[in-house]
C-alpha cells in the first residue's frame, strides 16, 4: 500500500528532536525515508542508530533503488574528453534529464560538475550503470556514487598492461554490483584473462575460467547494462567480424550475439536500450543521418533496421551531432561531437514516432572549471553520454 506524507512536516518532524522521532511508528519509517532525497537520507544517518540501520539495510536500499527506476526523474551523465592533454583527461558531468516537451522546444539547464580522471587511450567509457560509475586507470579503478559524491577504490589488479577495460554490472535479482575486468595478454589480445569483483561482499578478484575467444577494438568498446546483462562490442577473429558479448552477470555466463552486416568500426557503434531491449546505434559519415538496430531474436541473431533523418529545425544544421544513445521516453539523444569554450553546450533529443526535434542547453560547463583543469584554448570531445541516472543509496 501506497503511503503519502508530506515529506517538508516529516523531514521537519525527524530533525526537532529524538522524542518526536519516537513518535512515529517504527514500520512507517522505512516508507517515509523511501520518498526522500539522496542528500536527506545521508543526513538521518546521524541521527540515530535505528536510522541508520534502516538506512544501510540491504533490502531497503535495493527497494529505494526500485523506486528511483521508476518513479524519480532520471539525469544525464556525460564526459568531455580534453584532446590537448597526453593524459587523455576525462571529465564528468550530470543533469537534469527534462521531459518530453513536444516538438520544436527548448530549454536550458545546469550541468553538476563531479570529477575529472586520467585515462589511458585505451579505455572504456565508464557507463552509468543502476546509479553508479566504474572510472579510472587501469591500476586504481574507481566506482563512484554520483548521488553521494562518494567513491571507493578496487583492489589493485596484478598486471603490467596498460589497456586494461573495464565493465560494471548490476543484477535485479539479487542487488549486486559486479565489475568485469579484461586483461589482454598480448599485442593481438588472442591471449586474455578475465577477473570479477562484487562490490561490497569481495575483496580480491576472481578468475573467470569459461569464455569465448574474443578483443575490442581498441581504442572504443561501448557498453551498458540491461536487466542484469552486460553487453559490450567486441570482434572476433579479424577486425570485420563484429559482435556484442553478453555477460550474465548473476551467473557469469559469456554468450555472443553477432551484430548486422555493418561494414564500419564498432567505434562507429553506440550500444544503448530502445524500449528495454538491446539497440545499437549506427553513426555512419553522414550529416543528421542515424541507423537504430534493434534486437529481435538474440538466438538467431535477427535485428530490425530503421533509418532516420532529422528534420530541418529554424535552419538549424547537425554536422557537429551524432546520436549517442537513446533516453528513457524513446528520444534519441544527440550530443556535439567537437566542444569548444567558447560556444554554449547543447544536445538534441530526437523524438523518433513523432519525428520532431528540440534543442537543450546545458549550462555551467565551462564556468565551473579552472585552468589548468580545464584549457580554455583547447577543444574537448564528447566522449560518452548515459540518460538513466538514477538515486542510489549506496554509500561506498
Amino acid at each position: 500500500m501506497e503511503i503519502h506524507v508530506e515529506k517538508s512536516k516529516i523531514s521537519a518532524d525527524l530533525r526537532t528532536s529524538r522524542g518526536n522521532f519516537d513518535q512515529i511508528p517504527f514500520d512507517l519509517i522505512p516508507e517515509v525515508f523511501k520518498g526522500l532525497p539522496v542528500k536527506a537520507l545521508a543526513r538521518f544517518l546521524c541521527v540515530s542508530k535505528e536510522c541508520e540501520s534502516i538506512i544501510r539495510n540491504r533490502d531497503f536500499m535495493k527497494s529505494y533503488l526500485v523506486k528511483s527506476s521508476s518513479s524519480r526523474p532520471r539525469s544525464l551523465v556525460f564526459t568531455l574528453k580534453d584532446t590537448k592533454l597526453r593524459t587523455w583527461k576525462h571529465f564528468f558531468f550530470s543533469v537534469s534529464q527534462p521531459q518530453n516537451r513536444g516538438a520544436s522546444s527548448s530549454s536550458s539547464f545546469v550541468a553538476t560538475y563531479h570529477m575529472n580522471c586520467h585515462s589511458q587511450p585505451y579505455t572504456t567509457y565508464s557507463a552509468s550503470v543502476h546509479g553508479l560509475i566504474c572510472h579510472g586507470h587501469p591500476s586504481k579503478l574507481m566506482v563512484y556514487n554520483p548521488s553521494t559524491r562518494g567513491s571507493i577504490t578496487l583492489p589493485r589488479i596484478d598486471s603490467e598492461r596498460v589497456d586494461m577495460h573495464h565493465f560494471l554490472g548490476y543484477d535485479p535479482v539479487s542487488g549486486d554490483y559486479k565489475v568485469l575486468c579484461f586483461t589482454p595478454d598480448d599485442a593481438f589480445a588472442f591471449g586474455q584473462s578475465f577477473r570479477v569483483l562484487t562490490l561490497g561482499k569481495e575483496n580480491s578478484w576472481r578468475i573467470v575460467q569459461d569464455y569465448p575467444l574474443h578483443f575490442l577494438d581498441h581504442p572504443y568498446s561501448p557498453d551498458i547494462c540491461i536487466d542484469g546483462v552486460l553487453y559490450y562490442g567486441v570482434c572476433l577473429d579479424n577486425e570485420e567480424t563484429h559482435a556484442v558479448m553478453c555477460f550474465d552477470v548473476r551467473s557469469e555466463k559469456f554468450d555472443l550475439i553477432k551484430l548486422p552486416d555493418i561494414t564500419s568500426r564498432i567505434s562507429c557503434l553506440r550500444l544503448t536500450s530502445y524500449e528495454g531491449t538491446l539497440a545499437v546505434l549506427f553513426t555512419g559519415d553522414s550529416r543528421g543521418r542515424f541507423n537504430l538496430w534493434v534486437l529481435k531474436d538474440a538466438v538467431k541473431h535477427e535485428w530490425s533496421k530503421n533509418e532516420y533523418v532529422l528534420p530541418p529545425s529554424d535552419g538549424e544544421t547537425y554536422d557537429h551531432f551524432r546520436p549517442f544513445c537513446v533516453a528513457n521516453g524513446g528520444e534519441v539523444v544527440l550530443a556535439p561531437l567537437f566542444v569548444f569554450c567558447k560556444e554554449p553546450y547543447s544536445v538534441i533529443y530526437y523524438n523518433i514516432k513523432k519525428n520532431a526535434v528540440r534543442r537543450v542547453y546545458i549550462e555551467g560547463i565551462f564556468t565551473e572549471l579552472k585552468e589548468p583543469l580545464w584549457d580554455k584554448d583547447s577543444y574537448h570531445c564528447t566522449f560518452s553520454v548515459f540518460p538513466a541516472q538514477i538515486d542510489n543509496l549506496m554509500f561506498l
